[in-house]
């Protein structure tokens, strides 16, 4: 029995000089190393981290008490930027005359801290309607929330029942009270 309880304790304690040395191999390892590489598998992306993920993103913006403007997406990413990736975008434009425009899109940013945004089209062209019978479409549109203004670069069409205009570029407030077309102006007045 002696036997017994002696290799089973000589057993124990090379299991603990084993163990022993290797922790202080790694110790000594670790101190003389003063950079340690991770290997590029195991790093993070470089770039803007991603703070959140969500389904059904609500944002919407006030002046003088009354909500002005607010925006809907099916989905949203919120990264450490302050910039909201955004899936299947609608913006109600809410105008103290009573008259709205609603803009429609497949995808989108937005910065979170002013409320611009520029909207894009994956499969269908992006859409500015208005309760006065207005229609505007393109392939993208940026939005200066602050001086509530809307523009694109790229060709447009507006249609309305009396107007159909279209050209390259065109800066419209969301009112549609004064547009500016920048090139190849096309337009055709109904009675």
């Amino acid at each position: 029995m002696t036997m017994k309880v002696n290799r089973t304790l000589v057993k124990l304690l090379l299991i603990f000089m084993i163990l022993g040395a290797s922790v202080y191999i790694g110790y000594q390892l670790i101190r003389e190393t003063k950079e340690i590489t991770i290997p590029s598998l195991l790093q993070p992306e470089s770039g803007v981290r991603m703070l959140m993920s969500m389904e059904g993103f609500r944002f919407a913006q006030s002046e003088n008490g009354a909500i002005s403007w607010t925006m809907n997406a099916r989905n949203a990413e919120l990264f450490e930027n302050k910039e909201a990736q955004l899936n299947d975008v609608e913006i109600d434009f809410k105008n103290p005359n009573g008259k709205e425009a609603t803009l429609f899109g497949d995808s989108g940013t937005m910065d979170t801290t002013n409320g611009n945004a520029s909207i894009r089209r994956v499969s269908q062209d992006v859409r500015i309607a208005t309760t006065d019978d207005y229609l505007l479409t393109t392939s993208s549109l940026f939005w200066k929330a602050g001086e509530r203004l809307v523009w694109t670069p790229d060709p447009f069409k507006l249609l309305g029942i009396k107007l159909y205009l279209a050209g390259v570029g065109i800066t419209a407030n969301v009112d549609l009270h004064t547009v500016v077309v920048k090139d190849n102006v096309k337009a055709v007045l109904q009675e």
